[in-house]
C-alpha cells in the first residue's frame, strides 16, 4: 500500500482500515530534500513482517522538469550527486535486511526531469544513470536493496525513442520490473472532457506483455494503480480485477502496490461505501496474503526458476 504519512503509522492505518497486514509499504522522497533514508522506521516495518519500499526520485520538487536547477540525468553522470547516493547506500545497508528501491520511476512519460523526453530523447542516459546510481550504492555496501525499474503503462510522448525497451538497464541491475498504471475514468485533470475508464486488463495487459518480452526473468509489480470513480462503478471495477487475477492471467506479477489517496482522482478505497466493501472483501482473498518475508524471496526465486526452464 501507499498512503501518506509515516511508514510505520500508514502500515498500521491500512491494519485499521482494511483487516490486513501488507506485504510492503510504500513511501517517496526527492533527492533536493536531502533527508536521510529512515533506517530506524524501516526497521520497526521489518519486524511487523512488511518489506520497505522506497519511491527513490532524483528531482527538486520545487522546480519544473525542464528548469534550469532542476536535477537531470547528465548531473548524476557528471558525479554531482555521488556523495548524496552514497549516504543514502550506507543507510540502506543499515537496515539489514532487504528494501525495495524504486529509482526514476515513469521514465518513459514527459512530467518528471529524468524522463526521456526530458533528457534529449536519449533512453541511454538513463540507462547510464540508472547503473551509476546501482552501482554507488552496492559499492558502498548496501547489496540488501531490491531495484525496481518502473515505467508507465503508456508512453508521453508515444515515439519510438520512449519504448521503455530502450531504457533496460540489464538483468545485473533489476530485480524486479515496476508498472504504474491507473483507470483515470471520464474527465481526468489532463482530458477533461475525454472518456478514459479502462478495466484492469486494458489498462496493464499490453505493459505486463513488455514486461515479460524485455526481462522474462524477473518479477513483475504493479508500482502504482488504482481506480477514479468517475465516469463508472469502481466497485465493480475492483471486483473485475479480483477475478482477472485469479484467473492465472498475470502469474509473474507478484506485487500490486495500491495508491491509497485523493490527488488528482478519487483513488482511496474509502471513495465510496461500494468501493470501500469491494476493495476490503479484495484484500482478504488468500492468494494477496503475502508477508514481507516471503515478498523478499520472490526476486531470486523467479530468477532461478525462469533460468532452470
Amino acid at each position: 500500500m501507499f498512503r501518506e504519512g509515516d511508514p510505520t503509522a500508514v502500515a498500521a492505518a491500512v491494519e485499521s482500515l482494511y483487516d490486513v497486514t501488507p506485504a510492503s509499504v510504500m513511501w517517496f522522497d526527492s533527492w533536493a530534500s536531502g533527508l536521510a533514508f529512515p533506517v530506524k522506521e524501516a526497521k520497526a516495518l521489518w519486524r511487523s513482517g512488511i518489506m520497505p519500499h522506497y519511491t527513490w526520485e532524483p528531482w527538486n520538487t520545487a522546480l519544473g522538469p525542464n528548469d534550469p536547477g532542476q536535477i537531470h540525468l547528465q548531473d548524476i553522470l557528471d558525479g554531482t550527486w555521488d556523495g548524496y547516493i552514497r549516504a543514502r547506500a550506507g543507510e540502506f545497508a543499515a537496515v539489514r535486511r532487504p528494501i525495495l528501491v524504486r529509482w526514476g520511476h515513469e521514465f518513459n512519460g514527459n512530467w518528471y526531469p529524468w524522463g526521456i523526453a526530458n533528457n534529449n530523447a536519449d533512453p541511454s542516459l538513463y540507462v547510464r544513470a540508472y547503473r551509476h546510481v546501482h552501482d554507488l550504492t552496492v559499492a558502498a555496501g548496501a547489496r540488501n536493496v531490491q531495484w525496481v525499474w518502473a515505467y508507465n503503462n503508456g508512453s508521453a510522448p508515444d515515439e519510438a525513442y520512449n519504448d521503455p525497451a530502450g531504457a533496460y538497464p540489464g538483468d545485473r541491475y533489476v530485480d524486479w520490473v515496476g508498472i504504474d498504471g491507473y483507470n483515470w475514468g471520464f474527465g481526468p485533470s489532463w482530458d477533461p472532457a475525454g472518456d478514459h475508464w479502462a478495466s484492469f486488463d486494458a489498462t496493464f495487459a499490453a505493459a505486463y506483455a513488455k514486461a515479460r518480452a524485455v526481462a522474462p526473468h524477473r518479477p513483475v509489480m504493479l508500482g502504482e494503480f488504482a481506480s477514479t470513480e468517475d465516469g463508472g462503478d469502481k466497485a465493480q471495477w475492483l471486483k473485475d480485477m479480483d477475478a482477472t487475477l485469479r484467473s492465472g492471467a498475470y502469474p509473474d506479477l507478484k506485487l500490486l502496490t495500491y495508491f491509497d489517496l485523493t490527488k488528482e482522482e478519487a483513488w482511496s478505497p474509502s471513495s465510496s461505501p461500494a468501493a470501500l466493501a469491494a476493495f476490503t472483501s479484495w484484500v482478504q482473498r488468500r492468494y494477496l496474503r503475502g508477508r514481507g518475508h516471503e515478498l523478499a524471496r520472490v526476486a531470486a526465486e523467479c530468477a532461478r526458476s525462469r533460468s532452470s526452464s
